[in-house]
């Protein structure tokens, strides 16, 4: 099995690309897998259709999506495409519609089951992936039905939805479709069988059971309208003592599961001055039924409903649930795992709810984080099919993971992308603030028995959040917590950074007895001296009191005991060296930022233990804040608004006398109109990461626009390591390489004073350009980590002199000297290579410099950057 993923574009670069992977009909069944977030029906069946004819034998499975996810990684208003092709494995795709096409009636799930069962199934079916459109609010139903009809059987998938930009009352609400049709009442199927076949399923939703069972005592089709006899809206507010009326935008932290299926969420939404006859039309066949027999309600009156995406029946038993970055840390891990360990990761497929955004912010992308760079290939949806246990269970809220595969493969996984955990963190301080609030709202509560079990509820909560999950312990939010409300502005931070290199040389068993010996002598002391202790990271504790309770002297005198006890020698455990950071006058604002700022000066220093004081305004600046979240606002704008602007720069052939090529550089323009340089922006989206990756896509893409047939120029595009590392970006390079009539007049310029740390990627990628027909010149050269040697290992056309070492050659001998060896050198080589020197700014150094042979110049003497090319 072999699968290959890649962002639509253009249909031209869509047939390239499905040549280039040369598909051919004896190869075994091939599934092209479309999720899009971009295309309407029409236009999505017009896809399929166009692939249809590119590869006649393919079977397409198409949905609609309000994001993607391709190799790994999280993207909106984009179209992924999954091509996988089979040795033995056998594929077959059915798109069914489950209403009848007579009457338009729902079919019974019974049915449908049945026909699924019929249509697409044999005896050595391994997994079904199913989609159904939003519409289809008896997905629940069906999904546990097919665990009858055809037990063991695993399923995955879920229900296709569109961007919420197009979402619109009455509107389609998502779709699924192949090359003849499209559909929002139909389920889309494929199955995958044959012998050496093997697959897995499972989920992850970081949701923890909290409180007592209650029941759904009357709905209308998905509709919740009584639990326990109670109103639904009034139940699920007062359930939180009212927090959620007041911040609904908190409603998915704390959502009810099933009692019988306690990990899986339900999905529910509030609809607000609506009358059932709005939220289920009369005239809609799928709702005819259920209002022949509930005349008994009043359907027209508006009021608040609460609604899930399934059919939800009465009698129905319901458990409160929190969701939190804990549990979604433990459960995210213990997912990844589990892929991990699978021998046959040819193909993995994922699917994340809309709403994991909404939970925590950063959730998808966090989750998602150590896929990036595998074959992973699906889509955001609004509800998960997933397989737990042996047994198939639709889900809401889920981030579901299958792998599938005919022999032995591993990923390119990267499990420490889940050691970053502050994205979730960050997520907190509201949470909390939140769950205060609900609290005293409890304490002005009259019934003593609801407010108390109320209130057992709200402190489980704020406990999942303020405590350790390996230690009973408070961790950093407890601690952000108790300087701002308790006034702890005395912090002592123990931190211990040997772990890696014990994990080198000590066994676990030693390592788990010394981390634990750590743990017990900073309890020990802090319950002794009545100080507060929290536990940041598994070898970093934080020891706090307020200043007025104890003098600085006397606290720091404190942890240098504390410090010389876990120096103390013993043959039971490894000898750890605990770094002691004392920060005096702290608040929650300045407590990060003068740690980090004091953990640098003890490093330079040598030291292992410092006193600061983080009240000194100076560790913060706040211009540098608000400029920072300036520049990042105009690189968004940027990438929205098509305002990544490419200038170009002449470069001066001293030979002939004229405009050689051109390099290309990135300008930024704001809502205003300002253009903004390199230097105020580049560092700050590298920071991003994701930032950086979407300007240089952009720039790529405009440079090849520009040149692509212009045959008598050639251009340069700075390249960072970063991008080489990229595997998007090398896509992006490489297929526009192939398609450009010159790729020779395409030169990559590597930039020379970033780090590399893997040589054999760089020359990898050196090697493919020059394959391809392009070229590559070595920036800023007589910086970074250069050296002659570099230059045997890497077959560069140009090299280009750094700036500064020219700027100066006629002031500083050094500079200078730098040139005439690089002259030099080129004399004796028998390479051929263009020797460029950048900023040449006067004549004086150009004279300098065609004394020296030097090739080419470039510099305000000969251009101005500008977005125009010279004549």
């Amino acid at each position: 099995m072999f699968t290959w993923n890649f962002q639509y574009i253009s249909k031209a670069r869509l047939s390239d690309t499905l040549k280039q992977l040369n598909l051919t009909a004896n190869q075994g069944d091939i599934l092209i897998r479309i999720h899009t977030a971009i295309h309407r029906p029409d236009e999505a069946v017009e896809l399929a259709r166009f692939i249809k004819e590119l590869v006649p034998n393919a079977m397409i499975f198409g949905t609609s999506t309000s994001a993607v996810i391709n190799w790994g990684k999280y993207a909106q208003n984009q179209c992924a495409i999954s091509v996988s092709a089979m040795k033995e494995c056998r594929v077959k795709v059915r798109l069914m519609p489950y209403t009848d096409e007579y009457s338009d009636n729902i079919l019974p799930v019974d049915m449908l089951c049945g026909e699924v069962k019929r249509e697409i199934l044999d005896d050595e079916t391994k997994l079904l992936l199913v989609f159904a459109s939003e519409r289809y609010k008896d997905i629940f139903q069906f999904v546990n039905r097919c665990n009858d009809f055809f037990p063991g059987v695993p399923m995955t998938g879920g229900v296709a939805t569109i961007p919420q930009t197009r979402q619109k009352a009455g509107a389609i609400q998502g779709f699924v479709f192949d090359e003849k049709r499209w559909s929002d009442q139909a389920i889309l199927i494929a199955s995958f069988s044959g012998g050496s076949l093997e697959t897995f399923t499972s989920y992850a939703t970081g949701i923890q059971t909290i409180g007592e069972e209650t029941e759904i005592t009357d709905s209308f089709r998905s509709c919740i309208l009584k639990i326990g006899g109670e109103d639904a809206v009034d139940v699920y507010q007062m359930g939180m003592s009212g927090a959620l009326r007041k911040h609904p935008e908190l409603q998915h932290l704390f959502p009810y599961v099933y009692a019988d299926a306690d990990e899986i969420p339900i999905l529910l939404n509030y609809e607000k001055d609506s009358s059932l006859e709005e939220l289920f039309p009369k005239i809609d066949p799928l709702n005819s039924h259920e209002y022949a027999i509930r005349d008994d309600l009043d359907t027209s009156g508006k009021k608040e409903y609460l609604c899930a995406n399934h059919v939800v029946k009465p009698g129905s038993r319901l458990k409160r649930g929190f969701i939190y970055d804990g549990k979604i840390v433990s459960d995210s891990r213990s997912l990844f795992q589990r892929v991990e360990n699978f021998k046959k990761a040819e193909t993995i497929f994922g699917y994340s709810n809309l709403i994991r955004s909404s939970i925590y912010a950063n959730c998808v992308k966090w989750e998602l984080s150590p896929y990036e760079n595998s074959n992973m290939c699906g889509c955001v949806t609004a509800g998960e099919i997933t397989c737990s246990n042996g047994r198939n269970t639709f889900g809401n809220g889920a981030f579901v993971v299958s792998v599938l595969g005919e022999r032995p493969y591993t990923q390119e996984y990267n499990p420490y992308a889940f050691s970053n955990t502050d994205m979730l963190k960050m997520d907190n301080p509201a949470l909390l603030n939140s769950l205060v609030e609900a609290e005293k709202l409890i304490n002005s509560k009259e019934d003593t028995k609801e407010a108390e079990r109320l209130l057992t509820f709200i402190r489980d909560c704020e406990n999942k959040i303020l405590y350790s999950e390996s230690e009973d312990i408070p961790n950093e939010a407890a601690l952000n917590m108790d300087i701002k409300t308790k006034e702890y502005d005395r912090i002592c931070v123990i931190n211990v950074s040997q772990q890696k290199e014990m994990e080198r040389v000590f066994s676990s068993y030693l390592i788990d007895l010394t981390h634990k010996n750590f743990v017990s002598k900073c309890l020990s002391f802090a319950r002794d001296k009545k100080y507060h202790i929290y536990m940041l990271d598994s070898w970093q504790m934080a020891i706090a009191e307020s200043s007025y309770r104890v003098s600085l002297s006397q606290f720091v005198e404190d942890m240098e005991a504390l410090q010389r006890q876990l120096f103390q020698y013993s043959e039971d455990f490894i000898s750890i060296v605990p770094i002691f950071c004392v920060i005096d006058g702290c608040t929650t604002e300045t407590l990060e930022t003068t740690y980090y700022s004091a953990l640098a000066t003890m490093t330079n220093k040598n030291i292992q233990f410092y006193v600061c004081d983080g009240s000194d305004e100076n560790n913060i600046d706040d211009d540098s804040i608000r400029e920072r979240y300036h520049m990042v606002n105009v690189i968004n704008y940027a990438i929205m608004h098509d305002r990544v602007i490419p200038y170009y720069q002449g470069i001066y052939d001293n030979k002939e006398k004229r405009i050689h090529h051109y390099e290309s550089l990135m300008r930024l323009m704001d809502e205003n109109g300002k253009v903004y340089y390199p230097a105020s922006f580049l560092d700050i989206a590298r920071s991003f990461g994701v930032l950086y990756d979407e300007i240089s896509k952009i720039m790529i893409r405009k440079v090849f626009d520009r040149f692509r047939n212009i045959d008598d120029k050639s251009v340069s595009i700075n390249i960072g390591i970063r991008d080489i590392k990229n595997k998007e970006v090398l896509e992006l390079i490489y297929d526009s390489l192939s398609q450009v009539p010159h790729p020779e007049n395409f030169v990559f310029e590597i930039l020379e004073n970033e780090d590399i740390e893997d040589y054999n990627e760089l020359v990898g990628f050196v090697d493919r350009v020059h394959e391809l027909g392009g070229k590559i010149s070595i920036d800023d050269f007589g910086s970074g980590f250069s050296n002659l040697q570099h230059l045997l290992s890497i077959y560069s056309d140009f090299l280009k002199i750094d700036g500064s070492i020219v700027r100066n050659c006629c002031i500083d001998p050094e500079s200078e000297n730098i040139i005439a060896l690089i002259a030099a050198w080129k004399r004796l080589s028998d390479r051929k290579i263009g020797i460029v020197a950048e900023f040449v700014e006067n004549e004086q150094i150009q004279e300098k410099l065609v004394g020296y042979e030097v090739d080419f110049s470039q510099g305000y003497l000969f251009s101005r950057p500008s977005p125009d090319l010279l004549e």
